[in-house]
């Protein structure tokens, strides 16, 4: 649905000598990218707003992103498969801090960070199939990836002692990049096993 209306558009501003016909492909792809993330941040909004917790998913997405954008991790086959994805995980997350205890959050916070290190240490930056990187690309991935990994380490630590359930939004958003990156790496050694 999304390739199609961002295809249409393309075709659109072609045909009113807005872009010029050889760059329709690479306007659609451009506007499916901004399409598909306007949906996303929408979703996002949505389940903050429903949820009344705001505060809980800022923290949490920028963690979350941070860390993906650098690291890699698990790409859906489709727009709507991510974003169903990305639906049923925030309101996993925003279930998850409703229940916890607050004294459980900074033990959590530890806990889930500490849990969340582990795989980015071991495989970032994961390459997508579709977009091989340079040895020079995935070392500079990799020195992003360990320097936002520590900042939130570092602010998860500050926070355990005076905001413990930021804390706890940082290390969630942490741990579900770790999972994307993880679950991507899964999926190519299984393509490997399968070939």
């Amino acid at each position: 649905m999304i390739g199609k209306l961002a295809r249409k558009t393309a075709v659109f501003f072609s045909e009113n000598n807005i872009i010029k016909p050889e760059d329709t492909e690479a306007y659609a792809y451009g506007l499916e990218i901004l399409y598909s993330t306007v949906l996303n941040s929408a979703a996002v909004i949505l389940i903050a707003v429903i949820t009344g917790e705001l505060i809980a998913v800022v923290v949490y997405m920028a963690a979350f992103l941070t860390l993906r954008i650098n690291a890699g991790g698990y790409h859906a086959k489709t727009h709507l498969g991510c974003i169903s994805i990305l639906a049923a995980v925030l309101l996993i997350f925003t279930a998850v801090i409703k229940l916890l205890p607050d004294a459980a959050f900074p033990y959590a916070a530890a806990a889930v960070m500490a849990a969340a290190a582990v795989p980015v240490l071991i495989f970032a930056p994961v390459e997508h199939p579709n977009h091989p990187l340079r040895e020079k690309a995935v070392k500079r991935l990799r020195k992003t990836t360990l320097i936002f990994l520590s900042v939130w380490t570092i602010l998860c630590l500050i926070f355990i002692f005076f905001a413990p359930e930021l804390s706890f939004y940082a290390a969630c958003g942490a741990l579900t990049a770790a999972g994307a990156l993880t679950a991507e790496k899964m999926r190519q050694r299984q393509s490997e096993i399968n070939k």
